[in-house]
């Protein structure tokens, strides 16, 4: 299994997945710190984050996250197994 994580959105009103970004590799250690996540952390929960955290997170992955309308999380995905999987959108409005 190789974790990955993802910031992801839910909309307010429909509970439903409205948009994901992918943490690269590289970038997954500063976000979780800024989730704060410690690094010793198994990764396998769901991990709300606020406005703040949202920004510094858009800041560190170079994206525009426009979260008026969502909930957003720091959630881990198995890798190997989203590559099997043709189904998932990233980055993306879904």
């Amino acid at each position: 299994m190789v974790l990955m994580y993802e910031v992801t959105g839910y909309d307010r009103q429909t509970g439903l997945l409205a948009v994901s970004y992918d943490v690269p590799k590289q970038k997954i250690g500063l976000v979780k710190k800024i989730a704060g996540i410690a690094l010793s952390d198994d990764g396998l929960g769901s991990y709300p984050l606020g406005s703040d955290q949202v920004s510094k997170i858009a800041k560190a992955l170079e994206v525009e996250i426009e979260g008026e309308k969502c909930d957003f999380y720091l959630e881990p995905y198995d890798e190997e197994q989203e590559n099997s999987s043709l189904s998932r959108t990233r980055q993306q409005p879904v």
